[in-house]
């Protein structure tokens, strides 16, 4: 399926960085790390994040997205017994990416693989999409698509978003195109259509930088089955605490989206985000 293309050559036209310096709703935001829990078992074994080779960019990059739990597993839309398969996420504190190697409005991966193709325009360039590489450049880009951090969680960008964009402002238009991919009730759903992507260039450690982590219940104990214990010691030795979602069997790892998210949204009103 045809994706986003590369730049082979030319000067990227970055509209939507004037566009993200146009508002701020907060100076940084927490990041999102979405894996399975077969992988999420070795990280938290290694005590790190671990940047590794991204076909997209030919360089080690660890990815995040800014707030929102956006994922598609693989064969995520497979039911599966397998527990491993299922999602593992980790809420990370901004200060552990203090410079990102760069930010961009969508998942890039799922761009250049034609997830988006439908909407895409095919005169846009991804590296034209790139936002500023900083947190603000982030939440300034949250500000002016979606005017609140509670709408960006949601994927709902504002009514008014083209009012006074000209139609030779073809990179914002590419991009809304894409993001309403994201919104409620949208006939090909896809939270990562406007999901802030975060990437940096290191390791990040688990100690001290996960703020959260959301795994399934029955992982750690289970009715009528001993505690996984091992884990648990593991999880409180790199000092993360944890909440749950209800995983069941013969189920796929793309339906507990919205649970996880509503997970996550309550620890973030907690902090006092909203």
């Amino acid at each position: 399926m045809p994706g986003v293309r590369r730049r082979s050559g030319g000067t990227p036209n970055r509209e939507l960085r004037q566009r993200s310096r146009s508002g701020k709703i907060a100076d940084k935001l927490p990041l999102i790390h979405v894996t399975a829990v077969g992988v999420a078992r070795e990280i938290v074994d290694s005590g790190k994040l671990e940047a590794r080779a991204c076909p997209v960019f030919n360089k080690s990059l660890l990815y995040f997205f800014a707030m929102r739990v956006a994922y598609r597993l693989r064969d995520g839309d497979a039911k599966s017994h397998q527990i491993n398969r299922f999602p593992f996420v980790f809420i990370v504190k901004p200060e552990a990416v203090p410079t990102p190697y760069h930010v961009y409005p969508f998942d890039t991966g799922g761009a250049v693989k034609g997830v988006f193709e439908a909407q895409s325009d095919p005169y846009v360039f991804l590296e034209d999409y790139e936002l500023a590489p900083t947190h603000d450049a982030a939440a300034g880009q949250i500000a002016w698509a979606f005017g609140a951090l509670e709408a960006y969680l949601d994927g709902n960008l504002r009514n008014d978003i083209l009012d006074g964009v000209p139609a030779h402002e073809t990179v914002t238009r590419g991009f809304v195109d894409i993001a309403l991919m994201a919104r409620s009730g949208s006939n090909q759903p896809d939270k990562r259509a406007s999901a802030i992507e975060v990437a940096c260039n290191h390791d990040v450690l688990l100690n001290g930088n996960v703020l959260l982590a959301i795994l399934p219940k029955q992982y750690l104990e289970e009715e009528g089955s001993n505690p996984n214990v091992d884990f648990i010691s593991r999880l409180k030795a790199a000092g993360i605490s944890w909440e749950v979602y209800d995983w069941q069997p013969n189920t796929t790892p793309d339906e507990f989206q919205k649970e996880i998210s509503g997970i996550a949204k309550r620890f973030f009103q907690g902090q006092g985000l909203f």
